[in-house]
């Protein structure tokens, strides 16, 4: 299946080509950082505002990039002034293995970021450009699957930005991540997914800008974070022919679920519709406090989650979407222990989509939790960070769905020859049943904000698990990364 939008062809054409301003010099910078042992502070001259950002809002601050997933607390203004830069750029190419459905694919993207500051006022627009190819191995299937060509401009972080001498106020489109945990984050409810390349980047990297309308206020050392979606903006999929689909129609199986035959026929025979509600996302409030060696913080939100969950309707005899509002309560928490920083997260959801056994779609309570060890070995740059997962339906029926999951996952993350070189591994592990993911990677760093990569996404596992779901699209990419 072939969808390409050349429309955003000239736009990044134009964006290469444009000169960039002058960066503006930056002022004070406060660092705090809630999920490690210390606290950092680094300041500059011609200042005289601080604004503090106590973790809970995950914004990336440049000059403090987060070395997890975890929520990095950052407050920085700058100098009046416009800016321009590209960040990030990305060139991508994998090959599949011999058992998948795809040959090999390609991926490139880039970010185009314009950013005006003036005293309080902020303003800032950004465009990114996304080109994937996916061709499939004609040798290795009966039913088409494992080709997908799609090239899109969409809308990145744009947003209008008021900073007060106590709150922050911002309206346009945003990027907020809740939570503390890596990866699975309970807490994060609200914020878009991008499933287009399945499970291959990191977290901020399977996180899509969406319209919203926040306010940070600052109380000593809280914050209290007010978030409204006035419009929902789903999870971007890939084309129903790629091997990233929730949907394998040559297996006849759904990513999540366990499979019967007659499942199994359904899946390859009936349409399938991922079409969304057009609605508001919701909203939800967050507060967070730093303490003394004890950083937590409480989340309530309602809203509709943005992951897809596909069920077979007898009414169209069609299989569909299906989007759940929910009421989520959280709560996360981080201290030092055990040698270094013990992170805690749960949350309780009120409407979580199952299948019952029969086929037939309907909802339960659930509880998703969380409790992470990250450590620094020896004080130095290499990054262990250690968690076990869990989700758990309350009081289901008999379902298709993993009804009590537990996993042991994670990242190991080392850089060596004098910080030219960097390796790491990202791992999930199911310890309720058999379910592996290994994404180990070695990366090039000796390059001015460059660096090239060589990665391996392999999976295996049972029917019904993510890496059974995966085990025939094992693959090895090589890209390169950098920030203009």
């Amino acid at each position: 299946m072939t969808d390409t939008h050349t429309r955003w062809l000239p736009a990044l054409f134009l964006a290469l080509t444009l000169p960039a301003a002058p960066h503006s010099q930056a002022q004070d910078l406060l660092i705090i950082d809630e999920d490690s042992d210390d606290a950092s502070l680094t300041i500059e001259d011609d200042s005289d505002s601080l604004i503090i950002d106590d973790g809970s809002s995950g914004l990336i601050s440049e000059e403090a990039p987060r070395r997890d997933n975890s929520q990095v607390t950052s407050a920085q203004t700058t100098d009046n002034g416009l800016s321009f830069k590209l960040d990030p750029i990305r060139l991508e190419a994998g090959v599949f293995d011999t058992d998948s459905t795809a040959d090999y694919q390609g991926y490139a993207h880039i970010t185009a970021i314009l950013n005006w500051q003036s005293g309080p006022w902020e303003l800032q627009g950004s465009v990114r450009g996304d080109a994937f190819e996916e061709e499939p191995d004609n040798n290795n299937q009966t039913v088409p699957q494992g080709e997908w060509n799609d090239a899109d401009l969409d809308y990145d972080e744009t947003f209008v930005r008021y900073k007060g001498e106590s709150g922050i106020l911002t309206l346009g489109a945003q990027r907020v991540l809740w939570g503390r945990i890596d990866e699975v984050p309970p807490s994060d409810k609200l914020s878009t997914q991008d499933l287009r390349r399945g499970l291959l980047d990191d977290l901020e990297d399977r996180r899509l800008a969406s319209a919203a309308v926040r306010y940070e206020h600052f109380i000593a050392n809280g914050k209290l974070d007010l978030l409204y979606l006035p419009r929902f903006r789903e999870s971007e999929l890939p084309g129903q022919d790629s091997v990233w689909y929730p949907i394998n129609r040559r297996e006849g199986t759904i990513l999540g679920l366990d499979t019967t035959a007659q499942a199994e026929f359904v899946v390859r025979n009936a349409p399938i519709s991922d079409r969304a509600p057009d609605t508001d996302g919701g909203g939800g409030l967050r507060f967070s406090q730093l303490g003394d060696g004890f950083d937590y913080a409480v989340t309530l939100q309602r809203g509709i989650g943005t992951q897809p969950y596909f069920a077979f309707n007898p009414a169209s005899g069609r299989i569909e979407a299906r989007y759940l509002r929910s009421t989520t309560v959280g709560a996360d928490a981080g201290f030092e222990a055990l040698g270094g920083t013990l992170k805690l997260e749960a949350a309780w959801n009120s409407d979580t989509p199952v299948t019952r056994s029969d086929g037939r779609f309907d909802s339960v309570e659930s509880v998703a939790w969380g409790v992470a060890l990250e450590l620094f070995p020896g004080d130095g740059d290499a990054r262990v960070n250690l968690q076990v997962t869990g989700n758990q339906l309350l009081g289901a029926p008999s379902v298709m769905d993993r009804d009590e999951m537990v996993s042991l996952n994670g990242s190991l993350e080392m850089p060596f020859a004098n910080n030219q070189w960097r390796a790491r591994l990202r791992f999930n592990a199911g310890l309720d049943k058999e379910d592996l993911y290994i994404n180990p990677e070695l990366t090039y760093t000796g390059l001015r904000n460059q660096e090239i990569y060589l990665e391996a996404h392999a999976f295996d596992g049972e029917k019904g698990s993510v890496g059974g779901f995966y085990e025939e699209d094992s693959l090895l990419t090589l890209g390169w990364r950098a920030s203009l």
